[in-house]
């Protein structure tokens, strides 16, 4: 759906799945929802599994996950209690009834009444959904005046915090915990599902047991004590030894520019040099002022609370002339002086991503996805990587309408005016560990996180990024050009955002709070 329509959410998929293919119809009965990682490893089993449920029930299936707490990734929801609310793996793959999908595609059309969305950016494609599902529909309800007791949905909205309260779960269509969908396969001896990690196997044994945690409904395999057979699951992101046509990379191929401001010298940057520096040999540390002790390079720009664009651009600038005087540097890493990196494994996942070409990589986040002025952008925390080709066309192109507009929002907006698609990395992590579902973070092995409030980065740099991992390359991952935004050109041949959203020309909108 994202090579078709350049979409990566499912919402903003949907009215395409009614409108441009014949795939969502009356006589649809399923939907299963894959990623390029989803692994069917029998659709005879699977086909057995839908066998056993309704059709024409408003609900979908697939491997649950929930927040530890409530999160900025999640947009904090649920902050009162966020650990109830199940959302699906979707890389695992998700089942939905053509009854809930053909209600959705309704309610996301456009103009569609009463629809709730909580933000304008998409982070993670999988809650969103979940949440939009809760907010928006409720369960069958059974019409009496038809004498075929058939069901219809009702539009629903609620602006009091939800809780979790079985009474409340009711009236909602939750995501229902399927044993056969898995977040990854790995059999033990003894045939149980087992995590990478630890071994362990992360769902219950196969039971007659209907309910989970308050009331989330549970759809068992089969009712007998026997492990339960993974009929879906999620594959870790191809590794080195799928590699064909890779090129070795290392850590010095890699320009590491660090974003830094004067009152912050003493207290994070001697973290990275604690942590990751040393595996990063060709750093350069870019601040308001000039700091012999670091040493640090002055950008000539005041530091501003938010938005940071003048000064991130001032930054590729420098960097770039630095790395004119250089040999051998293939990639620009741009990272916040909060970052936690793991530079052999960034080194790993470079090595099959063809510096010559125009490579924007990183986590990726929407904005206004579902209108015609909506881009995708990589999240500045997580670490942004440019190839040097890509780092030119940047210089010479992008600039800022306000020097305190968002940066990442901006550097996204300029690339995919240019026809250069953002590229997902999931190793990589604008927020904490404990942040993210820890079913994501096993399937594959962090790159970077960011923000040290209430953590101990060393800790969590010692935990989850520091390892012995050699500079094994992984497969070269294609992106497709996406089409252009409206623009125009200065005198000085620079892009001019003239249709960009409202609201970015400002900092009220940078997500990287």
């Amino acid at each position: 759906m994202h090579e078709l329509f350049n979409y990566w959410t499912l919402l903003d998929a949907l009215p395409y799945l009614q409108s441009k293919t014949r795939l969502l119809n009356t006589n649809t009965d399923w939907i299963i929802w894959c990623q390029h990682n989803t692994h069917v490893s029998s659709l005879r089993a699977l086909l057995d599994q839908l066998h056993r449920l309704d059709a024409q029930e408003l609900a979908y299936y697939g491997h649950a996950l929930y927040d530890a707490e409530a999160t900025i990734v999640h947009h904090f929801a649920n902050y009162k209690d966020p650990t109830w609310f199940p959302y699906p793996m979707l890389s695992a793959g998700v089942v939905f009834t053509g009854a809930l999908l053909r209600s959705l595609v309704e309610l996301v059309a456009a103009n569609a009444p009463n629809a709730t969305r909580h933000s304008e950016f998409a982070i993670d494609a999988a809650h969103e959904l979940a949440r939009f599902i809760f907010d928006n529909l409720a369960p069958d309800v059974t019409n009496d005046d038809d004498a075929n007791g058939s069901s219809y949905s009702k539009n629903i909205h609620n602006d009091k915090e939800d809780d979790g309260s079985d009474d409340m779960l009711q009236r909602k269509i939750i995501l229902k915990s399927a044993d056969y969908i898995c977040p990854w396969t790995n059999m033990s001896p003894a045939g149980s599902l087992a995590s990478p990690e630890t071994g362990a196997r992360p769902t219950t044994a196969t039971t007659t047991t209907t309910t989970t945690r308050k009331g989330i409904p549970h759809v068992p395999a089969l009712a007998t004590a026997a492990p339960v057979s993974c009929v879906l699951h999620a594959k870790p992101e191809a590794t080195s030894g799928n590699a064909v046509h890779c090129v070795h990379t290392t850590s010095a191929h890699i320009y590491f520019a660090i974003k830094t401001c004067a009152k912050f010298h003493k207290e994070r940057i001697p973290i990275i040099e604690r942590t990751w520096a040393p595996d990063a040999m060709r750093r350069k540390y870019y601040s308001d002022v000039a700091d012999a002790g670091i040493p640090t390079i002055s950008t000539g720009l005041p530091n501003v609370p938010t938005g940071h664009c003048a000064k991130t651009l001032a930054i590729l600038q420098l960097s770039l002339k630095d790395i004119n005087n250089q040999t051998d540097i293939r990639w620009l890493m741009l990272v916040d002086d909060d970052t936690l990196l793991s530079v052999p494994r960034l080194s790993a996942l470079l090595s099959c991503y063809n510096y010559t070409e125009h490579i924007y990589l990183g986590e990726r986040y929407g904005y206004r996805l579902y209108a015609p002025d909506g881009f995708n952008y990589h999240t500045g925390g997580a670490g942004i990587v440019v190839s040097v080709p890509l780092l030119r066309l940047i210089v010479e192109r992008c600039s800022c309408p306000v020097d305190n507009a968002p940066d990442d929002m901006i550097l996204g907006y300029c690339l995919q005016a240019l026809g250069v698609p953002a590229l997902h990395a999931p190793s990589f992590h604008q927020a904490r560990p404990q942040d993210y579902a820890k079913e994501l973070l096993q399937l594959n092995t962090p790159i970077s996180f960011h923000k040290y409030w209430h953590t101990s980065p060393e800790h969590t740099y010692k935990r989850w990024l520091s390892d012995a991992l050699g500079n094994a390359s992984v497969r070269h991952v294609a992106g497709k050009d996406q089409p252009a935004m409206p623009l125009e050109l200065n005198g000085s041949g620079l892009l001019q955002f003239s249709n960009m959203a409202t609201g970015l020309e400002g900092n009220s909108k940078h997500l990287d709070l």
